[in-house]
Formats: C-alpha cells, structure tokens, sequence
C-alpha cells in the first residue's frame, strides 16, 4: 500500500463517487478506478460496495478510512515540518552563554527572536567561558555567547556588540564620597571578586597587574549575582559588565565609579566551531543575532569619562535619567541621552520640592535617579515601561 494509492481512497470515500473522486484528482475515471481495484487486490478484501447511484464503504473500507485521515494528515504535518526547518522558522537552538552574556545579555536577543519566530525551541546553557567551549567542542551546542576574546583557533569568533566593564559600589561607601578616583586607589579597596575561571576575572587580575595595584580579595562568589548583593551589602567592590547593573544603578542601589584612566572594554562574541554546520533556523538565529547587536547593543555615544567632573553615573540607564546633585545645586551633565538638566521643564520638577535645608546640610555628592519619560532605551531599543 502507498500514499498515492491511499490518497485516491481518500478521495473516493469522501465523495462516495468514483467520477467525482477523478474529477478532483485530477485523473481520469478509469485511472481511479484502477488503482481501487488494485488496492483492494493488495489488502485482499474488497472496500466498496457497488451498485446503486453512490458507493457504500464495507466494514474494512470503514476501518482504511479512519486510518487513511491519520496517515495523510501526519503526511502533510511531516511536510510542512520540514518545510518550516528549510525555511529556518521553526527547530531547536541549543546555545551556551557565560554569565553576563546568559543572563544579561541573550535573553534580550531571544526575545526580540522569539516575536519573528514563536515556534523555535530554545535551550540555553550557562556556564564559565571554558565549559562553554568544552561544549561546544563536543557539539553539544550549536553557538556560544561569551566576552572575548577569543583566540583559541579550533573556533570562529564573530562579534555582536562591546561590552564595557564597570567599578560598582554601594551608595553608603565611602568611594561614593571621593571626587576622583585613580588606578592607585584601588588599592586599598576590598574587592568582591566572582570565581576563579571567570573571564571578568581574570580581566580584571590582568589590568591591576599592569598598572603594579595589588588586589585585595575581600570575597568570592559564584556568578554577578552574588557579586552585585555582596556589593549592595556594602562588603566591598567589584567590577561587573555595564549590562549586569543597568536596574541597580537606575534604582541608586549601587553606583559606577569612574576610574581616571582606566577602562576595560571587551567584545562580547558569538563562537562556534569551525566548519560548524547550521540547520537553517541555526543560521537565521546567528545573522538576526549579529543584526540586533549592531543594532540595539552598541555602547552609549557618551562614555563614562564624558560625564560632568562628578563622573558617578550609568548613562542611559533605562526609563532613569540621572540628576547629579552637588552642594545642593544642579549640575548638568552635557553629552549625556535624555539627561534632565536644571534649564528643562523636567529638571525643574525634578528638583523641585527638596529642602534647603537637607542641601546645607551635607555638602557631599548626592546622586538622584529621577524617573524618565517615554525615550527609548539605548541598551534594549525599546521603550521603558511606564509605571
């Protein structure tokens, strides 16, 4: 029994006529009825009755039928399956990511990806940079996103945006008083440090060796996370991705220290095997990935060190201007997105209503996240949401 033979079946039983079977196979009425007859000689039991102005189905005729919906609907699944994976819109993605890129960075990329392609399956790893390319050697993953770079040959690296990484601390630190910070400074500070294997690390240990600062490990946590909580619990500082802080420095739960001379910028890449071989959905993925970073991860026009001389803000964080504050009077911030400045409608009301007498008070830096308005932000592209 074949598909073809099946389909004619089909069509027969349906309309209980074997000329109009032909008529909507397209066939001749003699081609239908041949190949009924040799179908019921294969399965050696007739399926018709004859006679009369419409065909009646026998009782094994009945028992083809209900299997006959199935077979040829499952055809048709397996048809359109296959032609939604040659289309690269529909299939499994297994991918790897360090924490920084697995946690703050691709699931934005999945999102935006999942919006044009709902029906692929995602699986994401998340592990050190070395697990991620042990993976990926072993063909467990089909991609990794990891902060570069990466220079070992067996792979290809392609980048999707810059990464930038930042000195964070709490609020209630005593650096969050310091006017300027240098490279010596660092010094003397406890650092929360993640676990050893991590690429942020290991940036970090590198830099401070350059510029002869020794390092002070007050802790090591695995993961930013337990970095950023140790960090807001004032046990010391640390240095993360721009990314991984982009809430907490909106929110004024922790701050970004600007260093003077000192910046760690790293490409965050996508890796893979060479002569790796994509299924079409892997391949869509990969160029809409590279398309978004360019798009919607580029680093800020305005850096860190571009800032008012107070230099202790996250430019851009999402849906937060900052208002910097010293001695009680405004200051603009010039070069900065969206910044509400004293001479706007919004600055005015953003100051408006602090006392005079809190501002006499202390004559250190105060640094106020105000809510924005309805900009777009330049980590995600996308507006923020209103509350």
């Amino acid at each position: 029994m074949n598909l073809h033979h099946l389909r004619i079946f089909y069509a027969v039983a349906q309309r209980r006529s074997i000329t109009a079977a032909a008529a909507d196979l397209l066939l001749s009425q003699p081609a239908v009825s041949l190949q009924l007859k040799a179908l019921e000689k294969e399965l050696g039991l007739p399926l018709f009755e004859r006679g009369g102005t419409k065909l009646r189905l026998t009782q094994a005729g009945e028992t083809l039928l209900r299997c006959a919906v199935s077979i040829l609907h499952a055809k048709d699944e397996a048809e359109r399956a296959i032609s939604e994976l040659r289309d690269g819109t529909r299939g499994k993605l297994i991918l790897g990511a360090g924490t920084t890129g697995g946690m703050y960075v691709l699931p934005r990329v999945i999102r935006a990806y999942k919006d044009l392609s709902p029906d692929t399956e995602v699986v994401l790893h998340i592990g050190t940079t070395d697990q991620i390319l042990e993976k990926l050697l072993q063909n467990v993953l089909d991609m990794g996103f990891l902060g570069g770079p990466v220079e070992d040959r067996r792979f290809t690296a392609e980048p999707i945006c810059t990464d930038e990484l930042v000195l964070i601390a709490s609020p209630s630190h005593p650096i969050a008083c310091t006017g300027n910070v240098t490279p010596k400074d660092l010094g003397a500070l406890p650092f929360i440090l993640p676990e050893q294997g991590s690429r942020t690390r290991q940036l970090v240990e590198r830099r401070l060796r350059e510029v002869e600062v020794p390092l002070r490990i007050a802790m090591q946590l695995p993961g930013t996370e337990g970095v950023k909580k140790a960090v807001e619990a004032n046990l010391g500082v640390a240095v993360v991705s721009r990314y991984a802080v982009e809430r907490e420095c909106a929110l004024g739960i922790l701050l970004p220290v600007v260093v003077e001379g000192w910046r760690l910028i790293r490409p965050m890449e996508v890796v893979f095997r060479k002569q790796k071989y994509f299924s079409p959905v892997g391949q869509r993925f990969l160029e809409f990935a590279k398309a978004y970073g360019r798009q919607h991860l580029i680093p800020l026009q305005c850096p860190l060190e571009r800032c008012d001389p107070i230099r202790r803000t996250l430019p851009g964080a999402p849906g937060f201007p900052c208002l910097l504050e010293r001695r009680g009077a405004p200051t603009e911030c010039s070069g900065l997105p969206r910044l509400l400045c004293p001479k706007s409608p919004a600055g005015a009301t953003g100051s408006k209503g602090r006392s005079g007498e809190s501002s006499r008070r202390s004559s250190r830096t105060r640094i106020t996240a105000v809510r924005g308005g309805g900009t777009s932000s330049p980590f995600t592209g996308r507006p923020p949401t209103r509350n």
